[in-house]
Parts: structure tokens; sequence; C-alpha cells
């Protein structure tokens, strides 16, 4: 069980590499020529507004009145208390339990339901992590406490951003693909115990609302959820097309560097996992190994952030944006291809060991115990077929491509004259076939 690494697919792709390739390099050119064509002004500011979901349950009551309605508000109150025992019943299980991988609640829990889990449903279904995340309400709390103590929190510092998300991202990859130890429960344990209270403090400085926005792992599963179907609005729950909620995607410092280490760490996943990574790194271990496989990391987030900037720097030279600007302004085209990545490097690993997570729930540090049934249970390997999983990996690089396109072009028309929008998008086109080569040979050679 080797829950930091969750890359390629079980078996062969049902078609072979040069076909899925020019695939879809076909569809995001027939995709940015139909948009070209077709798609003349910018819709997706517009359509990100969104419509209020009205009902019993999901949106205003009968009388008109604002606010979550009762049964939602218990629904949410369910879910972050489930969320808080199960961080702190993992967490203790790391500190506390068997410092064994497959006989801990927390390293499946860490990497496969919280990493790759909300991911999966923020950018599917909407900002779930925000409304049920322990370090949330933890946040909530340590506000509370210190307000009532006669502390208030200031206004954060300017121009902090999403800085610290970057690094704390950073730090996460650092222990998911290259620390010796990275996926052992009393490390795991340490480091989320390291991370509360610097998200406690945070709070207590700057307000539980900052670290709801700028927390590592919230500020992303944020931005993948700027381009799902549901929403938040002045307490209310609203639907709005897919993808169009990135028009309107905050952008400040720290976010383009956010999403290109991701994007950079899941790729390196990758690499390190294809025959041509093994050839390279040579299986390295121990502390030696971990500057190696460190060394990778940072190459890795270093050329998908060239490949970017050769796209930015192209629309720069053909616009009167300066590279600065152009970088910022279509930072959110990354959103979709960062999830499209993420589902189809970690499919498998969802599917697999989320059984495992269901199995560790009956002894969660490793005790013996068997409190709800099925402690000794194997994993169904075929559970979902080998060809189902493929196509689920090919298609989300695919349309996590496609998607990306649309939010660039629909960015460009916005900021460009016609004409000069669409010239602006060439090399960024260049760029996202490159991106999607890349993923398509990563699974294919995992």
């Amino acid at each position: 069980m080797i829950f930091a690494h969750g890359v390629g697919s079980r078996g062969d792709l049902p078609l072979p590499l040069w076909m899925f390739t020019w695939a879809a390099a076909i569809a995001l050119i027939v995709s940015f020529v139909a948009l070209g064509l077709l798609w003349t002004r910018p819709q997706l500011a517009r359509a990100a507004a969104g419509r209020t979901m009205v009902g019993p349950w999901v949106g205003v009551d009968d009388a008109g009145r604002a606010g979550l309605p009762g049964v939602l508000r218990i629904v949410l109150a369910i879910g972050r208390s489930a969320a808080l025992v199960l961080f702190v019943v993992a967490v203790a299980a790391g500190l506390f339990g068997e410092d064994a991988v497959d006989r801990n609640l927390l390293p499946v829990t860490f990497y496969v339901v919280v990493w790759v889990g909300a991911q999966l449903v923020n950018g599917l279904i909407g900002d779930v992590w925000r409304a049920i995340s322990p370090i949330n309400t933890l946040a909530r709390w340590g506000e509370t406490v210190a307000r009532r103590l006669g502390a208030t929190p200031r206004t954060a510092p300017a121009g902090l951003g999403h800085w610290p998300a970057a690094a704390g991202l950073s730090v996460f990859l650092f222990y998911e693909l290259a620390h010796p130890a990275g996926s052992t429960p009393r490390n795991l344990g340490y480091l989320l115990v390291v991370h509360t209270m610097v998200s406690l403090a945070a709070a207590v400085l700057w307000g539980a609302a900052w670290v709801a926005d700028n927390e590592p792992f919230a500020a992303l599963f944020t931005m993948l959820a700027a381009m799902a179907p549901v929403f938040a609005r002045e307490g209310r729950l609203a639907v709005r097309p897919p993808m169009s909620g990135l028009a309107r995607m905050p952008v400040v410092g720290g976010t383009l560097a956010t999403l290109l280490i991701v994007l950079g760490g899941t790729t390196f996943d990758g690499f390190s996992e294809s025959e041509a990574g093994r050839n390279v790194l040579d299986r390295p271990t121990g502390w030696g190994g971990a500057v190696t496989l460190t060394i990778g990391l940072v190459v890795s987030v270093g050329v998908i952030a060239a490949l970017y900037g050769i796209g930015v720097w192209w629309t720069s030279r053909v616009t009167e944006l300066s590279v600065g600007d152009a970088a910022s302004a279509f930072a959110p085209s990354l959103v979709p291809i960062v999830f499209g990545y993420a589902v189809a490097h970690y499919a498998q690993l969802l599917v697999d060991e989320t059984q495992s997570f269901v199995f560790r729930l009956s002894d969660p540090a490793g005790q013996g115990w068997d409190l709800f049934g099925g402690t000794d249970g194997a994993i169904d390997f075929n559970l979902v077929s080998v060809d189902l999983i493929a196509w689920i990996q090919v298609l989300a690089i695919l349309f996590g491509h496609v998607g990306a396109v649309v939010v660039a072009h629909d960015r460009a028309i916005e900021l460009f004259p016609a004409g000069e929008s669409l010239r602006s998008q060439f090399a960024m086109l260049l760029v996202m076939v490159a991106y999607s080569t890349l993923g398509l040979w990563l699974l294919l050679n995992a």
C-alpha cells in the first residue's frame, strides 16, 4: 500500500499513445478554432453570477428570508462534526498508534480521503471543504477564545496573499514525494500538529476568515471549487455553469505559484513512477535519495512554469499587457488542468485505497480492534475495471485542457480587441498540447 504515489493505470491504455496524443491535439485545435469563430464575446463572468437555488432546504424559504434553512444547517453541522472527529482520531492514531502505514488510519485519511477526495469533490460539486474543514472549525474556535481574552484579530500583511499556501503545499509535496518516511503515521502526525498550531496562530492574529481563504489546502481546494456548478452566495446556495466561476476567481500574490507548484508536483509524481523516471532517479532511498527527489520535484515545477511562461510571453508580445499582468490574468486557466491531472493520476488510488480507509476505521491505531467489522478486509482491485479507470484518466486530461482553452479564450476576448485576442492565445494552445501530451505519456509509462 503506497499512499504517496497514485499515478498510472493498472494496465495499458485502451488505445496506443500516439493515437490518444493526436486525438487530444486535434480536440484542442478544433476547440480553439470553434471558440474563435463562435465565441466572440466574453460569457463566463456574466454566467458566474448564477442563480439562487430555491426550495425548502437549499435556498430561501417561502417567506423569502435569507440564510441557510434549518435542514441544510443541520447537514453542515453533522458534516463539520464528523470531519473534526475524523481529524482528531486520525491524528491521535498517527501520534500514538502503530507506526505502520498499512495498519494506521492517518496515512490513508490524509493522502487519499483529504488530498485526493477533496480535490475531486470540490472540483465537481463545490467548496464542500470550506464548509466542513476541521482546520476551519478549530480556527473559528481559536478566534472566539482569543476575542474573549481581549485579543482582536488584525488585518493580514499586505501582499501576503496565497504565498503561505504555496509554501505550505511545497512542504506537503516534499513529504509526499521526497521525504524518506513521509508516509509514516508518526511523521504525518507531527506534521499535522504543527500545521494546526500555525493555523490557530494565524486565526488569532488575522481571523478565522483569513485561515479559511489562505490555509494551504483550503486555498487550493477553493480554486478548484471555482470551476464547480454549486457555490455559496450571501449565505445561500446557488448554481452556475461549470467553469464560469473561474472568470471571477480572485488572483492574488502566490495564486499562480500555488497552481504551478501543485501541477508540477503531480507531474513529478507521474514521472517518478514511470519507467523513464525509474531509470533516471534509480529508486533513491534515505536522505540522499530525498535530495535527489527534491531536485527532481523542483525541476518538474520549473518545467511546468517555463511552459506556462512561454504562453504568457507570447500573449504579452502581441498585446499591451506586461508579462506579469498576463501571467496573473490567465492563471485561472490552469485550474482545470490541475483538476484533470489530479483525477487522471489519482483515480486508481482513490478507488482502491478508499476501501482501505473503510477497513482502517474499525482499527484506527492498529491495535487489533474491530469496532465496525471488516478490519481484515482485502482491497478489491477489480471493483472498477481497468479499462474504465484508463478511460477516466484519459478523458480527465483531455477535458481539463479543453476547459483551460475555453477559460483562456474567454479571458482573452474580455481583455483584448477582436483578432488580437485570438493571436494572443496561439502559444498558449501549443502549451496545452504539450501539457496534454506529457500527461498522456506519464499515464502510459507509469
